[in-house]
C-alpha cells in the first residue's frame, strides 16, 4: 500500500494487471500504426497519379511552347525574306497604294502580336536553354515554398524583357504610323 499526499491510499499494481496494461498500450499502439500504414498505402497511389498528370501537363506545354516558338521563327524568316522597299521623298506623282496597304497590313500584324497572353508573350522572347536551365533549378530546390520564389522571380524577371521588348515594338509601331501619315499626305 502506498499512501499520497492527500493522504488516500492506493495499492500498486500487480504483475498480471501490469501485464494486461501494457497489453492494452501495446494493442492501441499497433492500431495506430496500421492505420498510419493503411492512409500511406491509399495515398501513395493518389500521389503517383498526381506526378504522372503533372509530367504530362508540363509535357503539353513544353510542345506547345515549341510549337509557338517554331511559328514565330516561321514568321521572323518570312518577314526577313520580304525584299526591303526603297522609299523616295520627293514629289514624283501619287504612289500607287501598295506600299500603304502592305504598311498597314504589318502594322495590324504587329497590333495582333501585342495581344497574346501576357506569359506566353515572355516565354517567346526567352531563350530555350535559358527556360530549361531555369525548370532544372526549379526542379532541384527542395523546399516547395523557395521553388514558388525561384520561379515567381524568373517569371518576373521574363515579364520585365517582354515589357521591354514591348515597348520596343510599340515605339516601331508609331513610328511607321507617322511614315504612313507622311505617305498619305
Amino acid at each position: 500500500m502506498v499512501d499520497t499526499c492527500s493522504g488516500t491510499s492506493t495499492t500498486p499494481y500487480t504483475p498480471e494487471q501490469e501485464a494486461k496494461a501494457a497489453a492494452a498500450l501495446k494493442e492501441t499502439r499497433e492500431r495506430k500504426e496500421a492505420k498510419k500504414k493503411a492512409l500511406l498505402e491509399e495515398q501513395a497511389p493518389k500521389l503517383r497519379k498526381i506526378e504522372q498528370e503533372m509530367a504530362r501537363e508540363k509535357e503539353r506545354l513544353k510542345r506547345e511552347e515549341e510549337a509557338k516558338l517554331k511559328a514565330v521563327e516561321e514568321e521572323e524568316e518570312e518577314v526577313e525574306e520580304t525584299p526591303l522597299e526603297r522609299r523616295r521623298a520627293g514629289g514624283r506623282g501619287e504612289s500607287s497604294g501598295m506600299k500603304e496597304d502592305l504598311m498597314e497590313k504589318k502594322i495590324t500584324e504587329w497590333v495582333a502580336g501585342l495581344s497574346l497572353g501576357e506569359d506566353e508573350e515572355a516565354l517567346m522572347y526567352v531563350p530555350r536553354d535559358e527556360q530549361e536551365a531555369a525548370v532544372k533549378e526549379w526542379e532541384a530546390e527542395e523546399d516547395p515554398l523557395r521553388r514558388q520564389v525561384l520561379e515567381d522571380e524568373k517569371r518576373m524577371e521574363w515579364k520585365f524583357r517582354l515589357t521591354r521588348e514591348r515597348k520596343r515594338r510599340m515605339e516601331a509601331v508609331s513610328q511607321a504610323a507617322i511614315e504612313l501619315e507622311e505617305i498619305k499626305k
